[in-house]
């Protein structure tokens, strides 16, 4: 089942950001196949996630997030890469709804949320083929997704880091309300502010900015 409109990202996005970076189509690719084929009968529909966000109310939680979060019960709590980290510092039994990310959390972080029943969105790009390794055979179950085409159960949603991609996935699955929390383009410099930048333009394009 194909939710986004996968022509705009791979010829409006994909490319440019894959020459803005260097990166390596082919590597991109390869990192796919390795978390479909390590993943199995573990990689998860991406029904699951339109099970939990349709209809809802939906907090995105971003990287620059200060550490602490008060959010309504009810509402759906997508957190996205470290900032999981920074929530933990201060309340370490914190558990997402969703966990969207590429893996640069220790493993045992990854594993212990989707032991407490969060669904994991994770990441293959071509330079975290190691963390591929690590981490997915000493998981369940999670939903798999690639930056470049998707094929079998590897999604694409569109997005480039797991902030922009959190937020799109809240969007492609039907959220009713989408605040983002922890966001900020200009807290970085070099690579990382370019990353960014990237971000804040595609959440614009998505029109959740």
């Amino acid at each position: 089942m194909v939710i986004v409109d996968i022509d705009v990202w791979l010829n409006e996005f994909y490319p440019k950001i894959v020459e803005d970076f260097g990166f390596s189509v082919e590597e991109d690719e390869r990192a796919a196949r390795l978390m479909h084929d390590l993943g199995g009968e573990r990689l998860l529909d991406c029904s699951v996630l339109r099970e939990r966000i349709e209809g809802r109310d939906v907090v995105v939680v971003g990287g620059a997030v200060g550490g602490r979060i008060s959010v309504d019960p009810d509402h759906v709590i997508v957190t996205a890469g470290k900032s999981i980290l920074k929530i933990r510092r201060f309340s370490p039994n914190f558990t997402p709804d969703v966990h969207v990310t590429d893996m640069e959390e220790p493993d045992e972080v990854l594993v212990e949320l989707e032991r407490k029943g969060c669904t994991l969105v994770l990441h293959a790009h071509g330079d975290n083929v190691h963390r591929i390794r690590s981490v997915v055979p000493k998981l369940r179950r999670f939903v798999a997704t690639t930056q470049s085409k998707p094929f079998g159960r590897v999604y694409n949603f569109g997005g480039f880091t797991d902030g922009d991609r959190a937020a799109i996935i809240a969007k492609t699955f039907g959220a009713r309300r989408i605040e983002l929390v922890g966001f900020d383009f200009g807290r970085a410099e070099g690579t990382k502010l370019k990353k960014l930048k990237w971000a804040k333009r595609i959440l614009a394009f998505e029109g959740l900015l």
